[in-house]
């Protein structure tokens, strides 16, 4: 089992991910930190890898083990200014790639 951090910065008019995409098993944890002091939440589109499709900043900061395999693109929305979002991806399992 490996542990994985998200990196995210929300600044006044934008947000960086670090890694995008994140590729991970199902094995694995990973967690959400905030690269300063403003503070974040995710949701993922339809029902997501993890236990909830939304996760408040509490919840998204603390380690978390995808439940299913899929690429999945979730929403990092600012908590100060909810029109503020970006869309990165967490990858569970990919798929094995031709050889080649």
């Amino acid at each position: 089992m490996k542990s994985h951090t998200i990196s995210v910065t929300v600044e006044s008019a934008s947000i960086h991910v670090h890694p995008d995409p994140l590729v991970m098993t199902t094995q694995d944890e990973v967690q959400w930190t905030s690269g300063n002091a403003r503070r974040f939440s995710i949701e993922f589109d339809g029902s997501g890898p993890f236990a909830s499709r939304s996760l408040a900043y509490s919840d998204a900061t603390a380690k978390q083990r995808p439940r299913v395999k899929g690429r999945f693109k979730y929403t990092v929305i600012s908590e100060e200014n909810p029109s503020l979002r970006l869309d990165p991806q967490v990858v569970v399992d990919p798929p094995p790639t031709g050889q080649g």
